[in-house]
Parts: C-alpha cells; sequence; structure tokens
C-alpha cells in the first residue's frame, strides 16, 4: 500500500497550512494539507520534511505523528508541525493559513476532509450539543407519513406513506399545504386530521435512530451537555422520558413554549443565553435546512443529519449519516 505523510503545519498563531491542488493532478482544485508519498527507507516525519521543502520552500519543527486513515488504497499519517516561515507555491495553485473553524467550508480532498473536520469541533470545542427530534433522535417519519396518508384517506383522499416522505421531509407545513392544494382540503381540517391520527401512537412506540442513545450518553460522558429544540409539544419529553434519555437533557425547547419556528433562530438563542453558552461551542443537529439554518442565524454551528444521502447538494459543510459518525467527529479530536 501506497505510504503518505500530510502535514498539519501551524503559524505562530495556531493557523494551519491548506493547500489547493493545481490543474492536471488528482483532486485537482480541492484542498489539501500538504504532504507526500514516502520515498524506501524514510518514516513519516523525514518524508513530511522533505516534502514540504520540495514543494513548498517550508523549513518545519517540532513534527509528531497524529492520526491514520486509509482512502483509495493509500496509507495516509497526518502529522502536526510548526513553521515561522510562509509557503512558497511551486505546484500547488493557492495555500493559506486559517483558523480551524474556516477550514469548514473548504472542499478537501476525501482524505483530508475528516480531518478538516475534527480540527474544526475541537478548536474551540464543541460542547452543546442541540438536537432536532422527528428525523434526528428519533425515527419518526414513518409513523408521521403512515399518520398523514390515514388522515387523507379519512377525508376521503388516497396517498400512500411513501409519496408522503418527500414532502414530510420538507416541512410538516409543506406536506400540509401540498396536500391540502392537490385534494381540495382545508388546510385546518387535513392538519387536525393528522394530529388526531398521530395522537394514536403512544410516544413510548416512537424507535429511537441507531445508536444515537450510545451517543448522546458517550457526549455527556466527555462533558458534554444536550438540549432539545423541535416543534413537536408534550410527546417529545413523553418519547424521551419513555427511553430514560430525559435526564440527559440538560433542557428542552417545544412547542409549548410558543417561540417562532425554526429556521427562524430564536428557539436556540433562548438556549444559548439561559444556560451561558458560548454560541461557537454549540452545534445545532438536524435532519432538515430548517434545522441547521436555525443553528448557523443563532451563531452556532450546523451540522445536517442525512442518513439518506437526500441533501448532497445543500450548503452545509458538516454533514453526517449516522448517529456514531456524530460521536467519531466529536470525541476523537485532532
Amino acid at each position: 500500500m501506497t505510504e503518505v505523510s500530510a502535514g498539519i503545519v501551524r503559524d505562530g498563531e495556531g493557523q494551519i497550512l491548506v493547500c489547493r491542488r493545481g490543474e492536471g493532478r488528482r483532486n485537482a482544485h480541492l484542498w489539501e494539507f500538504p504532504g507526500g508519498k514516502r520515498e524506501p527507507g524514510e518514516d513519516a516525519a523525514a518524508c513530511l520534511r522533505r516534502e514540504l521543502e520540495e514543494e513548498l520552500r517550508l523549513p518545519i519543527s517540532a513534527v509528531r505523528p497524529v492520526w491514520e486513515a486509509e482512502e483509495g488504497g493509500i496509507r495516509f499519517t497526518f502529522l502536526t508541525a510548526e513553521t515561522a516561515a510562509l509557503p512558497v507555491l511551486t505546484e500547488h495553485e493557492d495555500a493559506r493559513f486559517a483558523a480551524p473553524r474556516a477550514l469548514l467550508p473548504l472542499p478537501f480532498c476525501p482524505a483530508d476532509a475528516p480531518v478538516a473536520r475534527r480540527l474544526a469541533l475541537a478548536e474551540p470545542r464543541v460542547d452543546a450539543f442541540f438536537w432536532d427530534f422527528d428525523g434526528t433522535l428519533f425515527d419518526t417519519y414513518p409513523l408521521m407519513e403512515r399518520a398523514m396518508a390515514d388522515a387523507c384517506a379519512a377525508l376521503g383522499a388516497q396517498i400512500s406513506p411513501e409519496a408522503c416522505h418527500p414532502l414530510m421531509k420538507e416541512s410538516f407545513g409543506h406536506c400540509v399545504r401540498t396536500l391540502a392544494a392537490r385534494f381540495g382540503l382545508a388546510l385546518e381540517t387535513l392538519a387536525a386530521a393528522y394530529r388526531a391520527e398521530e395522537a394514536r401512537v403512544d410516544p413510548a412506540d416512537y424507535p429511537l435512530m441507531p445508536g444515537m442513545s450510545e451517543t448522546l450518553r458517550a457526549l455527556r460522558a466527555r462533558g458534554g451537555r444536550h438540549f432539545l429544540v423541535t416543534h413537536r409539544g408534550p410527546t417529545a419529553r413523553a418519547a424521551l422520558e419513555a427511553k430514560g434519555l430525559l435526564p440527559s437533557f440538560t433542557d428542552l425547547v417545544t412547542a409549548e413554549d410558543g417561540l417562532p419556528r425554526k429556521p427562524d433562530p430564536t428557539s436556540v438563542r433562548v438556549l444559548l443565553e439561559r444556560h451561558g453558552i458560548d454560541p461557537a461551542r454549540a452545534v445545532m443537529i438536524g435532519d432538515r435546512l430548517l434545522d441547521t439554518q436555525a443553528g448557523e442565524n443563532a451563531g452556532t454551528l450546523g451540522m445536517l443529519f442525512d442518513p439518506e444521502a437526500r441533501f448532497t447538494d445543500a450548503d452545509c459543510p458538516l454533514r453526517v449519516r449516522s448517529a456514531a459518525e456524530i460521536a467519531e467527529l466529536c470525541l476523537n479530536p485532532i
């Protein structure tokens, strides 16, 4: 297997050097942590020193390996290092020193992207987690879609739960408006029929997302605090209590609080102010863009929980496919 050394090189202010690959190279125009292939007999540190001198005329010191990963048949060793010099471009089309949080919007090479995200979440360290309920903590969409299909049927309209899915993922309001218009129903009538159907389900039967209980507990064990921000009413608290997770949450904002709906940031800001949380140390996690936008509008990070890879083109640099990936990112800083 090809061995590659990549440098997390910091300047005197703690900023990290990243470089953009030039035209005609693999992963052209994507950003990377600079480095290159090991030569026979080289260790990872010697390789990094040589590559940075050859490619960037950049002397480094305090070199130390911190992370290993495999991508595309290549084993990458990431090493931290320090420099007091500025890079000279010989192969890359751009280079810059950036604060860890400023790495998030940059399009990185596949092997480098997870490292960039870990650095961004660790500096400053994220330890306040704001969670959406439906489709994030709990896998309630199948129940909601069945309730909507049954509500339509009760009013003389026919639609499958599967056909409700893309509408419900947009938002509950979008789903009701779309179906009311399609079937010539009054908004209030359809919404009331839906609520009647949903009320038939015991919150104790709401299924958690796979691995979510373990992730919540692991983050809390490492000093994290959890907060709920949901449009749902009392059933949210009841579901958390039924799963034994209510004590894991420091505070909740639900429909009972009467605050504006996401993406309005008010609910997130209320919790930030109530608990004296620095927005830079918080992340809003949800399965829809309105969730992440609510956090970003309040000054926090936004993390898109997207198990279906539904929002691949969305403008959200932090995205995960599972609860386990959230724990992996937040509990394994570099």
